[in-house]
């Protein structure tokens, strides 16, 4: 289910950031059931007693009977490219304040929520940042970086980032795409380019890493998901099978 009841309120502040695309995404767990027509006899006599139960949990959004919380349901923001250009922070902030009233909403009804950006966080130019420099691109530098982790901390809500191919471009600061991906790494506190988070119960939320630039095959802005992340990746789809209730939300 997506969630837009502010949507059109969220948009009209992001919509004047050039480069800023975002999406709330809320996703309760609502079994297929839920959505299956009834036949001509249960029109007759009514709902199913499942699908009743189903519908009831789609129109309180996760509440049973007004107080208890569903540990099934949760709420994910999920962030396109922010290209943040730190001489427009205000923009960011004005959409920031529009994502935290739904998140705080969403906290008081489960308290499962998160939120994921997907890379790309700095602009692929020059932004004043630095004056020893006036042709340094602001994009996966150490300040682009540092800048873009401060800001999405501030939602309140754990976050998780995979990198893009913007994230690696910090050419002028650092010579390999190794030594740019370690602070990459250390600047949003991730253990490994990847990450898995159980949302909620049995609920995944996985991202797998671009973590070459430089030494791209073919073009720098290739997205590069290197073998041990996919190997990575592969084992948790047969650790957490469907079969036994997982459910996996992948971002790359």
């Amino acid at each position: 289910c997506i969630d837009s009841r502010n949507f059109r309120e969220m948009m009209t502040p992001v919509a004047r950031m050039s480069s800023f695309a975002a999406l709330m995404v809320v996703i309760y767990n609502i079994p297929v059931e839920a959505f299956m027509p009834l036949s001509a006899v249960e029109s007759q006599r009514g709902l199913s007693s499942k699908q009743a139960f189903f519908r009831s949990q789609m129109a309180t959004n996760g509440e049973v009977n007004g107080d208890s919380k569903d540990p099934t349901a949760f709420a994910v923001g999920v962030l396109g490219d922010l290209h943040i250009d730190p001489r427009k922070m205000e923009d960011y902030e004005i959409g920031r304040e529009h994502w935290m009233k739904v998140f705080e909403e969403e906290k008081g009804k489960h308290g499962n929520v998160g939120m994921v950006s997907l890379g790309d966080l700095g602009e692929s130019k020059n932004c004043d940042h630095n004056p020893q420099n006036p042709f340094e691109l602001y994009a996966g530098t150490t300040l682009c970086h540092e800048t873009a982790a401060e800001y999405l901390n501030s939602f309140g809500v754990p976050y998780e980032v995979i990198g893009g191919n913007h994230d690696l471009e910090g050419i002028d600061e650092f010579k390999t795409d190794a030594a740019n991906l370690k602070m990459f790494l250390k600047a949003h506190n991730k253990p490994t380019p990847q990450f898995c988070r159980e949302i909620a119960e049995k609920t995944l939320l996985v991202g797998l890493c671009s973590t070459l630039f430089r030494d791209a095959q073919y073009t720098s802005h290739e997205v590069i998901v290197d073998p041990e992340q996919l190997a990575w990746f592969e084992q948790l789809v047969k650790d957490k099978p469907a079969e036994d209730g997982w459910k996996i939300f992948v971002f790359t």
